[in-house]
């Protein structure tokens, strides 16, 4: 019985070691364990009353509001600088695999334009299996989460700021055969074996993120939310790509072998005032038949055009 009781010490102590909540140092909650299992025992006042803007949400895409106007989407395109290597520590922190950024806030990676006014730079990314968002009621095998806070603020005081938090969505799907030019989870997976138990830590892990947002970036959803783990602050900008990343099965059956809970994901949250815009700039992708029909109709249209033409200049006869 002794021998248990300091396994267990010490595998609390391991856990404690390490923050509990996905948000890793941006939750003011990050020494309360809680579970996904049981929602209705959340600290945090906004994860009990609903709040106003919660996450994560179903994403209609008949609602979407293409920003014609320019009221979110206000700053050009986005703009991912210093991605490619970024030097980070690997946690399991008993609800999910993360990899935090190491070194000053100089040296981290920083996303702005599309609906953000301000630089964000990057603290951690993150793993949900299944997605947290839905669309159209659907939901990905995956979604991945890159946190980023705001460049001009501290953790805290971006708590506390309507847009003090971006987070930048990634679906992944499974496919049972990929090229290698599809490995987007390749790099990646050879760091989560070593992260399979709560507490797991490695550091030193050098990433290259831009393969796991190897993405259309014109073609994304956003809103103003919350983060999806206790306090369940109301200040994010979501930032949701259309364009998924794909892992193979054997990749997405190793996370489910990690050795958290069963799932970790929240729950879809009321539709209050989150109104999702997209990009108007977004190329709608044509299906090869339809083009084709398309590419027929323009010839037959040219061909009566030139015909009429033809037709009213008469034919000339010597």
């Amino acid at each position: 019985m002794l021998i248990f009781v300091v396994i267990l010490s010490q595998f609390l102590l391991e856990l404690a070691a390490v923050n509990v909540t996905p948000e890793t140092k941006i939750s003011s909650t990050s020494n309360f364990i809680w579970s996904y299992d049981d929602e209705s025992k959340w600290p945090g006042k906004l994860c009990q009353s609903g709040g106003k803007r919660q996450s994560p949400i179903d994403i209609r895409t008949d609602d979407v509001v293409r920003d014609f106007r320019k009221e979110f989407i206000k700053y050009g395109p986005l703009k991912f600088t210093g991605y490619k290597k970024v030097l980070t520590t690997g946690i399991n922190n008993g609800h999910t695999i993360q990899f935090s950024t190491e070194g000053e806030d100089l040296m981290h990676p920083l996303i702005s334009g599309g609906p953000l006014k301000y630089r964000y730079r990057l603290e951690q990314l993150h793993f949900h299996w299944l997605s947290e968002h839905a669309v159209n009621g659907v939901k990905y095998p995956m979604e991945i989460h890159f946190v980023h806070v705001r460049a001009d603020l501290t953790v805290n005081q971006a708590l506390h700021r309507k847009d003090g938090l971006a987070i930048v969505s990634v679906f992944g799907n499974v496919q049972s055969e990929l090229d290698d030019s599809d490995l987007h989870m390749g790099e990646v997976m050879t760091h989560v074996p070593k992260l399979m138990r709560p507490g797991n830590r490695l550091s030193g892990v050098l990433l290259d993120m831009s393969k796991l947002l190897n993405v259309d970036k014109s073609s994304y959803y956003t809103y103003a939310g919350s983060l999806t783990s206790p306090d369940c602050n109301e200040a994010v900008i979501w930032i949701i790509f259309t364009t998924p990343i794909v892992l193979t099965d054997a990749q997405y059956r190793m996370f489910a072998n990690i050795g958290i809970v069963r799932h970790n994901f929240r729950s879809l949250q009321k539709v209050n005032q989150q109104v999702v815009y997209m990009p108007v700039e977004v190329k709608v992708k044509v299906p090869h038949i339809v083009q084709f029909f398309v590419d027929v109709g323009r010839a037959v249209t040219d061909f009566f055009k030139n015909f009429g033409t033809f037709v009213s200049n008469g034919i000339h006869v010597r």
